[in-house]
């Protein structure tokens, strides 16, 4: 299979965050090899920083200069979003994990790491979803 991997907010959380274990060291290692990220994931990824770990402004800022500098930032558009409605019904996925869901099918991902969704399931036969943490618990 030809890798090209995605991720999901959570493990942008992880690299970003504040503590210091296992599970940041793993997140920066699968951050660097992802290239693409949907819009979706990078608005989240902010927020969550900025209301539950109390982010200022000027860290909010860095985080989002380093995902623009570091990362292809794909759009939301009507295909996406007819694509997350059709995911929804067949996976049974939330609302917002089918459009992160849909992004990256949309962009040829290969991969999507995620803490949150089954590891190992395969999305339409060309996306698989991988809990990069699975061996840490």
């Amino acid at each position: 299979m030809n890798d090209k991997p995605t991720l999901d907010t959570n493990i942008l959380i992880y690299a970003f965050g504040k503590q210091d274990d296992a599970r940041k060291q793993v997140a920066i290692e699968i951050s660097t090899k992802c290239n693409i990220i949907s819009l979706q994931v990078v608005n989240y990824t902010i927020y969550v920083l900025h209301r539950k770990f109390k982010f200022p402004n000027n860290e909010l800022e860095k985080v989002a200069d380093f995902i623009k500098q570091n990362f292809v930032i794909s759009d939301l558009n009507i295909s996406t979003l007819n694509q997350t409605l059709k995911i929804v019904e067949k996976y049974g996925f939330s609302f917002w994990d089918s459009m992160m869901v849909a992004a990256a099918l949309n962009n040829h991902c290969s991969v999507l790491y995620s803490e949150d969704l089954h590891h190992n399931q395969s999305i339409e036969g060309s996306l698989q979803i991988i809990n990069p943490f699975s061996n840490l618990k």
